[in-house]
């Protein structure tokens, strides 16, 4: 095998490489932006919650400040 044999193998192998990796990177940005959706709807019920929490424990505090 000469040389410019081996440079064209090594070509098509790079080729090859860098659509193995460009499929892998959608592939992780597809999956990072689903985390970052759960995450963000985490979030969200987690504020909803504490909210709730909160003005359920000033009502108690308010009523028992009342009598």
């Amino acid at each position: 095998m000469d040389l410019n044999d081996r440079v064209r193998e090594i070509e098509v192998e790079m080729a090859q490489h860098e659509a193995q990796c460009e499929e892998r990177w959608k592939t992780t940005f597809n999956r990072l932006q689903d985390i970052e959706d759960v995450l963000k709807k985490l979030e969200n019920r987690i504020i909803t919650a504490s909210g709730s929490i909160i003005i359920f424990l000033a009502g108690v505090i308010i009523t028992l400040l009342m009598k």
